[in-house]
């Protein structure tokens, strides 16, 4: 995929300059994305920042220059960008857990080697380094809680309508599993009209739905049925004011998640009959008006015939 091999570009390019000061602007470049998304992606995929990898690099490369020539600890401090050796054999002392002297005189250290991110399909899932960056998951039988909108703009209203009801009814509601649809899609009189209908949902328990197929007074329905392939909406589009443009960032991310699928070669999306989903990860301080959300975006597929 080209996201990844612009990743490992950008890793060359620190490699290359561990020796000096690395302009991360130009690193950016290298992955083809703004320095705010590279720094998310390369945390994502490797679970350190990018100071960290290139802390970790240059005292790894310390090391080796340490016990494999007569380098004095000034010349080694000046070469990896510390302004004097007291700064440079603390940070020594933090990652090796001894100072220079001790790591030269037994020749023991701690390392950290060159990254590189690869992909793998394993199962329904494509792993990235130990992380799982989407999956499949089929749904069926899945009963919610139900709020529909028709109109402009409706999602907002949809999911404020269930905010208010779940707080009211649940005492689990910040454990409960969101999502939101637009049936006919988000633009179905054209991509110039912003009316449209809007369904939110949160899933319940078989055992929550009283005989009259409603709980605690809304309208119990079906969850989406089906096979899905589920991955992250990262939120790095931005609008001109420093907004966050979640439309493009959905659009950008189902790009990706499309990517993903085609290296499964096992499934082809199923879009003609089903919209896509937007699960909503809620966080407890949204249910007070006041939280932010995490998104995740189900594309619908099929195993290919």
């Amino acid at each position: 995929m080209e996201w990844v091999e612009n990743l490992n570009e950008s890793i060359n390019y620190i490699e290359e300059h561990l020796h000096e000061k690395i302009d991360y602007n130009q690193v950016a470049k290298k992955a083809c994305c703004s320095l705010t998304k590279f720094q998310r992606l390369f945390l994502f995929a490797t679970d350190m920042t990018v100071s960290e990898y290139v802390r970790c690099r240059r005292m790894t490369l310390a090391a080796r220059e340490l016990i494999n020539s007569d380098i004095k600890i000034i010349n080694l401090a000046t070469m990896y960008g510390y302004e004097s050796s007291e700064s440079f054999t603390r940070a020594f002392h933090t990652f090796h857990g001894m100072p220079p002297a001790t790591v030269r005189k037994l020749g023991i250290y701690n390392e950290l080697e060159r990254i590189s991110i690869n992909l793998k399909v394993q199962g329904g899932n494509i792993i990235m380094g130990r992380k799982p960056i989407v999956r499949i998951e089929e749904f069926s039988g899945i009963k919610a809680a139900t709020f529909r909108v028709d109109g402009i703009d409706p999602e907002d209203k949809a999911f404020s309508m269930l905010r208010e009801w779940a707080i009211g009814a649940l005492s689990d509601y910040a454990a409960r599993r969101c999502i939101g649809y637009a049936p006919m899609g988000h633009h179905s009189e054209g991509e110039d009209c912003d009316s449209h209908e809007y369904v939110a949902q949160m899933f319940l328990y078989e055992h929550e739905i009283d005989e009259n197929g409603r709980f605690h007074g809304v309208e119990v329905d079906n969850a989406p049925q089906g096979l899905y392939i589920v991955g992250d909406v990262v939120l790095n589009e931005f609008h001109d004011d420093g907004s966050i443009d979640i439309g493009q960032s959905m659009k950008k991310s189902s790009k990706e998640i499309y990517d993903c699928l085609i290296e499964m070669k096992t499934y082809e999306l199923d879009m003609e009959n089903r919209p896509f989903i937007e699960e909503q990860i809620f966080q407890p301080g949204w249910f007070a008006g006041n939280g932010s959300s995490e998104f995740k975006l189900w594309l619908p597929i099929r195993i290919k015939q």
